[in-house]
């Protein structure tokens, strides 16, 4: 059998699905391994927001064995692919969903045609990209929306220092944590999802709606102040990636460096964009698909225990 994840989103679970058919199994093997030049054994790092790629798991050690793989392999796309044919191994793995199979996290996408239809589209996108620049994709995203003037008040805040290796250096800490929790500066080991520690989590993925999940869970907006007591209060911002079909949030926290880092989804924390620049302000940094900007809140400790 095998378990299939499209690494996709920053802040909602992953859509995962499984194989169980055995011809259909090795069929699928024997077209992902026939160029393992294509193949890594973990996300490449340089992966950022948008479509990374698949997490393809073996669940038995004889298949693993019989096809030389260990038991998880991973299938970047777009400008991380491997090669030319990292697009059409990818769209034999879309084809392998099953609508309706309800084995998939509560809080991913379900698995439909729609679903189908969307990943089909984005690898045909991330094709067209494999030899676009970098910094080409700065283009594509609208400008940022200016913040309001800032209210007649200081707020105290406490600002971390930049620390990767704490997200990354354990891989069941990197692929369960994501953008909410690099923000909260809290490992949960859950993809923790605004609202779900205070019982009331989003309902959709819009500004307003994660926003309230935020500030359910404890989250302030900027200006209005945290107490001593709710040490630590870290300045974070957020962003919506408003769809079509794409649509997703995700979370940046500012270091005691001066720059704004971020962990997109079950990938790396780091510090630059999708131009790989420094992101020393996230509202003109380049983001991706994740175009609108919500605006910038306070964390503080009590949310840090409630999420979940």
């Amino acid at each position: 059998m095998l378990r299939i994840m499209a690494d996709i989103f920053s802040g909602r679970p992953n859509p995962t699905w499984e194989v169980g058919d055995e011809s259909e199994v090795r069929a699928t093997l024997r077209a992902l391994t026939a160029d393992r030049g294509l193949l890594t054994d973990a996300e490449p790092p340089e992966g950022g927001l948008g479509f990374r790629g698949f997490r393809v798991e073996v669940l038995s050690d004889e298949l693993a064995q019989d096809f030389g793989l260990g038991a998880a392999t991973y299938l970047a796309v777009g400008q991380q692919a491997g090669g030319p044919r990292a697009a059409e191994v990818g769209e034999r793995l879309v084809s392998l969903i099953e609508p309706g199979d309800p084995r998939t996290a509560a809080d991913a996408p379900p698995l439909d045609m729609p679903l189908r239809d969307f990943l089909t589209e984005q690898l045909n996108l991330s094709a067209a990209l494999e030899s676009q620049s970098r910094a080409s994709l700065a283009d594509q995203v609208a400008p940022p929306a200016e913040e309001a003037a800032a209210p007649a008040v200081t707020c105290t805040i406490e600002l971390g220092a930049f620390n990767p290796g704490f997200w990354n250096n354990d891989p069941n800490v990197r692929l369960n944590n994501n953008c909410y929790n690099y923000a909260s500066n809290w490992r949960t080991n859950t993809f923790a999802q605004p609202g779900r520690g205070c019982g009331h989590m989003y309902t959709s993925i819009t500004c307003t709606e994660v926003t309230r999940g935020a500030i359910c869970d404890g989250m302030h907006h900027r200006f209005d102040c945290f107490p001593d007591s709710e040490k630590p209060r870290y300045l974070v911002a957020l962003v919506v990636a408003p769809g079509p079909g794409f649509v997703d949030y995700h979370w940046y926290r500012k270091q005691k460096e001066g720059f704004w880092g971020h962990k997109p989804g079950g990938t790396e924390a780091r510090n630059w964009d999708e131009s790989h620049n420094v992101i020393t302000n996230p509202e003109t940094a380049n983001r991706g698909p994740y175009t609108i900007f919500c605006g910038y809140f306070y964390g503080c400790h009590s949310q840090q225990l409630r999420i979940k």
